[in-house]
């Protein structure tokens, strides 16, 4: 459960839990199963927090800084976190169903089994993240950069890939039906056993891609 001490403090603003997290910098706040529905976190820094399973829906997080935290089943439905640094974070089994990400830094983070349904993930940084047997159902992921993403068994089905940087991703066994990828650049990407049905794929570069045992 959460440290009282630590949502009463996050309760008192952005200005207030930032001093203290400057002066606290080896203490690892403890928000886990917080019920901060709605909250406003806007520019806070989150580094490193447990927010395992915590409750962060419609939460304002743009700009927040969550790099390396743990958000373990937490529910960030319809969540704003536009240009966040997600960075390294553990988002495994987290809700992120129908969240704002535009622009921001999810890079080497944990997402495997991740809801991303009709998540807006435009212009992400994805690079090397782990996103296997997530749901990417209807997720926008324009131009987002997804260079050496896994999104092995993952759901991508009528998912936006249009102009995104598919650079050496691996799609193993992803569910790409009716996917839109026009103008994607999948250059050494892993397509193997993947379903392409009806998948919209012109003008992708496909140099050097796998795409043995696909489905089309």
């Amino acid at each position: 459960m959460a440290n009282p001490e630590h949502v009463e403090r996050l309760q008192q603003g952005v200005t207030v839990w930032n001093q203290w997290r400057e002066k606290n910098s080896d203490l690892r706040p403890d928000l886990g199963h917080a019920d901060l529905t709605g909250a406003n976190l806007e520019l806070y820094n989150l580094t490193n927090a447990n927010l395992e399973q915590a409750n962060l829906a419609g939460a304002d997080l743009r700009n927040a800084l969550l790099k390396d935290a743990y958000l373990v089943g937490a529910n960030l439905y319809m969540s704003d976190l536009i240009e966040a640094d997600l960075q390294g974070a553990c988002l495994q089994r987290t809700t992120l169903a129908g969240a704002d990400l535009y622009k921001s830094n999810i890079a080497m983070a944990d997402l495997r089994q991740a809801n991303l349904v009709g998540a807006l993930l435009r212009r992400v940084n994805l690079v090397e993240a782990t996103l296997a047997y997530a749901n990417l159902t209807r997720a926008n992921l324009f131009q987002a950069n997804l260079h050496l993403a896994d999104f092995k068994g993952a759901i991508l089905q009528e998912a936006i890939l249009e102009s995104a940087s598919l650079i050496e991703a691996n799609f193993e066994h992803a569910i790409l039906i009716a996917a839109k990828m026009t103008k994607a650049n999948a250059r050494r990407a892993n397509f193997s056993g993947a379903n392409l049905y009806k998948a919209e794929m012109d003008g992708m570069d496909l140099r050097n891609a796998l795409l043995d045992e696909t489905i089309r």
